[in-house]
């Protein structure tokens, strides 16, 4: 293997590393994001397996970023749909209401941005439906009738730190309406980062193991708050700067072959 060929692996490598971080840095103030870390691995030249033959390095590849899955600070909010997780788990969430393509993977996320729609549905910010109890989407009744049938509406929604969902219809009359659905996995780290703070499952992740909030390893829920990214701008603003100088030494390093190389030939 070329010189070359071992700078320009240099150079291919650093420059991964800076999109990892800047993808860190741009999704700073996404709710539930985690932030990943480029990994990298050395090559090293064999001949025919033969033990006696001095290893020669050949360069660095890329292999998957590895996800940091570590407790996100949290913000208060105070609103009622607002939901984080303290401890392990992830929200579910299912595909589109009415939709027929049952091989779509479930979402997995740690973003409880949640809200009602029109439907009574508890949608994520892009309307996708929050799971509760059997994996089936959480629907609040938007009305109630009293004893009279009249009808009452909804006057307030409070979330419990075991994910019940309590809803007071009129002035006293409160149903429980369902309960959020939590999964973990025995390897979060083989998650597929699909975007938007959400993952979906993989065989290295395993299969979910769902639960409820307080049950088993699963974590409890604050309500009324939201958790933040984990990222970390100024150690990401330092790993970019130092990347930043790797990148800049493998082209002086290229530089300097291509040089030597002029002349040689020349």
């Amino acid at each position: 293997m070329t010189m070359f060929s071992i700078i320009k692996s240099g150079m291919n490598a650093t420059n991964k590393d800076l999109a990892v971080i800047s993808n860190n840095i741009a999704n700073a103030s996404t709710n539930g994001f985690k932030k990943s870390e480029a990994q990298f691995e050395d090559l090293y030249f064999s001949q025919h397996n033969d033990s006696t033959h001095k290893a020669t390095g050949m360069g660095v590849r890329n292999i998957k970023p590895r996800q940091s899955f570590a407790q996100g600070s949290f913000q208060q909010t105070n609103g009622s749909l607002d939901l984080a997780i303290m401890g392990e788990g992830f929200f579910m969430i299912g595909q589109p209401i009415g939709s027929t393509n049952e091989n779509e993977p479930l979402k997995y996320t740690r973003d409880g941005s949640f809200q009602i729609d029109a439907l009574g549905n508890i949608v994520n910010s892009d309307g996708l439906p929050v799971l509760g109890e059997g994996e089936n989407p959480i629907n609040v009744p938007v009305t109630l009738q009293n004893d009279s049938g009249d009808p009452l509406v909804i006057s307030a929604i409070q979330i419990k730190d075991d994910g019940s969902i309590e809803v007071t219809y009129g002035l006293d009359n409160t149903k429980t309406v369902g309960r959020f659905l939590l999964a973990d996995f025995v390897n979060e780290h083989g998650l597929q980062n699909i975007g938007n703070a959400r993952f979906t499952e993989t065989p290295e992740s395993g299969e979910p193991i769902t639960g409820f909030a307080k049950a088993g390893t699963l974590g409890k829920i604050l309500p009324g708050a939201l958790e933040k990214s984990n990222t970390d701008i100024t150690d990401e603003l330092v790993t970019m700067l130092r990347t930043q100088h790797a990148f800049n030494g493998c082209s002086k390093l290229l530089q300097s072959d291509i040089d030597t190389v002029k002349r040689l030939i020349g």
